[in-house]
């Protein structure tokens, strides 16, 4: 069900759970990518996974104008030049992907942490759908 407005789409599933899943059939046209729909449990370089981050909504009857996302990437972290190699160009092949599902604000490097205290180098994108 939407949070906007109590709706699903046609096959039952609801909106975010339909940009999720075009999140990550994006994800998967990229060489080199392994997608999931949340964050995996365990983390490989080349893992991605979008993540919610903000709904806004506009006008006097809470209409879901936008939702933004982050889709996190991780990269390998054993060789700093193959960490930057393989950011390089996961950053030039991701972009167009995601392109195809929203407006990517940005991209940059971070280090992703994980629950089990495990971190790893990575990029995030920023979209909007």
């Amino acid at each position: 069900m939407s949070l906007a407005n109590g709706s699903t789409t046609e096959s039952g599933r609801t909106a975010a759970q339909s940009t999720r899943a075009a999140l990550v059939a994006a994800l998967a046209t990229v060489s080199g990518i392994t997608p999931y729909p949340v964050v995996p449990d365990q983390a490989t370089a080349g893992a991605a996974w979008p993540k919610w981050v903000q709904t806004t909504y506009d006008g006097p009857m809470c209409h879901l104008t936008r939702d933004t996302y982050e889709v996190l990437v991780t990269l390998p972290a054993a060789y700093v030049a193959t960490t930057v190699d393989q950011g390089d160009a996961f950053r030039d092949s991701v972009v167009p992907a995601l392109r195809r599902v929203g407006r990517v604000e940005f991209a940059e490097p971070v280090t992703i942490t994980f629950g089990d205290k495990q971190a790893m180098p990575g990029l995030r994108f920023r979209l909007t759908i």
